[in-house]
């Protein structure tokens, strides 16, 4: 593809955080801004090294996903026709950082906004200091609630409020409403972001777990519209398949 300016997404972002309330003067001296020290992490980037299968993942890097013996249960008797991404859903942030899609970051003093390829969603990281809503678990949603802070040269993001109608993977990996994300992005290069998630379910996980991969900046593309409630040619074809 040919390279084309991101002059239109900047703006969106930009316009979704003056939507939400965030302004300059919302919360003092919790915003820092990119002079004082703190990477940049604008741009295009593809969760290259990621992963469809993070089960198989982990056991090439010598580890296993501690699985409590429902989620053990859960994840073999998986039906894939329930596929979420197959049925439009969101994807979620986690699955939506670790698949193949790439996503655009704008950061902000107050926030960093993801748009996601994936079904055209976007994601909104808080930086002001401000905490998690108290009736979050009332109002679970696809993509949670994510507040962020700066340690050093790493955003650290937590995220709740997740809903259980998303999968972790592409290869049938549940969850329950008790999710918690806790996600770093390392800027290691001009063009590399180490990113580290921890997952941390006790429904699905006998204890916290965590897996790494590689997100790189992407370059003569530009995110394609994806709506799939247009284009999804397999629904017809979803029926009941197991692991």
């Amino acid at each position: 593809m040919s390279s084309r300016p991101f002059t239109f997404i900047v703006p969106a972002v930009l316009a979704i955080v003056v939507a939400i309330g965030i302004a300059p003067s919302r919360v003092e001296g919790q915003a820092r801004p990119a002079s004082a020290g703190i990477p940049d992490l604008t741009g295009l980037w593809d969760g290259a090294g990621g992963t469809s299968d993070i089960v198989q993942t982990m056991k090439v890097r010598g580890q296993e996903v501690p699985f409590t013996p429902h989620g053990a249960e859960r994840y073999k008797n998986v039906d894939y026709s329930k596929n979420p991404n197959g049925l439009c859903l969101p994807p979620g942030p986690s699955r939506a950082l670790t698949g193949p899609s790439p996503f655009f970051i704008v950061q902000h003093g107050q926030a960093l906004g993801i748009l996601f390829e994936n079904h055209n969603i976007y994601r909104i990281i808080y930086l002001d200091g401000r905490p998690h809503p108290e009736d979050i678990a009332e109002y679970s949603t696809f993509m949670g609630h994510s507040i962020g802070k700066w340690e050093g040269d790493t955003l650290v993001v937590d995220t709740i409020g997740l809903n259980d109608r998303t999968w972790l993977d592409s290869n049938g990996m549940e969850h329950s409403e008790k999710l918690r994300l806790t996600e770093r992005f390392q800027k290691v290069s001009p063009d590399l972001i180490k990113y580290t998630v921890t997952y941390d379910d006790p429904v699905f996980f006998t204890k916290p777990w965590t897996l790494t991969i590689d997100i790189k900046k992407v370059t003569n593309t530009r995110l394609i519209e994806y709506v799939c409630l247009d284009n999804e040619k397999d629904r017809e074809n979803l029926v009941p398949t197991t692991r």
